[in-house]
């Protein structure tokens, strides 16, 4: 059986992607140790099954799957890894564990991520650019977080802590709080409590996205949503997850071309400060004072200037590219919908598989194993 089962739990933008090109990879080495990642690339798909209702069905194969991976196993650390279990209640997975996954639970140990809340405003705006979900303007994305206290940490940190105890451990994704100011060396550390390992450089994958490479990726979803509204379609979960397949492929792909990488980075519009600094202000003292030893959210937040911009940055293409760049990216966007509208759970499938981060090295997709 295994010796320990790590549970690497995001949250999203925390480095997840980067950690699990690593484990994938195995761009690793552990002197004296043996780690077993039992998938081709992580296990938001089993983590999804105790979140959404089509998916229930489900439940019980991919956890005895990935559980047999693990007893089987002789490995001194199994990694089971999804920044999808930000959506996962605790409770529930506990009852996951305690049914497909007997003789685990005393052999395991959690880790999350936690971004200080103006970083985590910015990614999680530029993500819902980058999948579809945000055609909106930043100002209002941030009312609609505050008023559903989407980012309001600690009522859920603390009922991950409430379930699994000391077993559960949260860590600042803040630069400097990180082992060698990197998330992979950093959750590696935690994995096996020391620091005599080696990570693989040229690991790290999501970087963010450009102001004009964001507008890029909202000119394609613009053209998906054209389409919709001229068929009379109404979105439903597999045109929605074949849509951020397509958002996250293509983002992938514009980052790795160099378009539009010279822009700036995405910035919170300085008059809207004020308002999240007061608004999230006791969030991150109360996370500070019952998960860190320092206050490394309240410090972000005390430092939003940093992160602030007097400037307008507007998410249209045609400010940053030429007419005739533009309309090959819809051309681009107008073959792909009619793909993805013809057969989205195909497309969902295709568009991942071709995603470099799980590329080997022949530049073939890596499968999916066991979740």
């Amino acid at each position: 059986m295994i010796g320990e089962v790590i549970v690497h739990l995001g949250d999203t933008k925390t480095g997840s992607t980067s950690i699990q090109r690593a484990l994938v990879q195995k761009a690793y080495e552990v002197p004296g140790s043996s780690i077993l990642y039992p998938t081709g690339n992580h296990h938001i798909a089993m983590a999804k099954t105790l979140t959404q209702a089509r998916r229930f069905k489900d439940r019980e194969r991919r956890f005895r799957r990935v559980g047999e991976a693990l007893r089987s196993s002789d490995a001194d650390y199994g990694i089971v890894s999804a920044e999808h279990f930000q959506s996962v209640d605790p409770e529930v997975f506990a009852e996951a564990i305690s049914a497909y996954w007997p003789g685990l639970q005393d052999r395991m140990r959690l880790v999350a991520y936690v971004r200080p809340h103006p970083d985590k405003l910015l990614s999680a705006f530029a993500e819902r650019v980058k999948l579809g979900n945000a055609l909106g303007s930043f100002e209002n994305f941030t009312k609609t977080l505050s008023k559903n206290k989407a980012i309001d940490y600690l009522p859920r940190f603390s009922k991950w802590r409430q379930v699994f105890g000391d077993r559960f451990e949260l860590r600042p994704f803040v630069r400097k709080e990180l082992f060698r100011e990197d998330a992979v060396a950093d959750f590696f550390r935690f994995v096996l409590g020391h620091d005599d390992f080696r990570i693989a450089g040229g690991l790290s994958a999501n970087t963010s996205l450009t102001v004009p490479q964001l507008a890029l990726l909202r000119e394609v979803h613009k053209v998906f949503s054209a389409r919709l509204d001229e068929l009379e379609l109404k979105k439903n979960p597999e045109i929605t997850e074949a849509r951020n397949a397509m958002g996250r492929t293509t983002s992938e792909r514009v980052r790795e071309s160099g378009l539009g990488q010279d822009g700036e980075k995405a910035l919170i519009p300085a008059h809207l400060a004020e308002q999240i600094q007061e608004r999230y202000a006791e969030d991150a003292a109360a996370l500070d004072a019952e998960f860190f030893d320092g206050t490394p959210m309240s410090d972000a937040l005390a430092a939003i200037g940093s992160k602030t911009t007097g400037t307008a940055q507007p998410l249209k293409a045609a400010r940053y590219f030429s007419d005739e760049t533009v309309a090959g990216v819809r051309i681009f966007a107008g073959v792909m919908s009619e793909m993805l509208l013809n057969d989205p759970e195909q497309f969902r499938k295709l568009a991942s598989g071709s995603r470099l981060m799980f590329m080997d090295g022949r530049g073939e997709a890596r499968k999916e194993q066991t979740t």
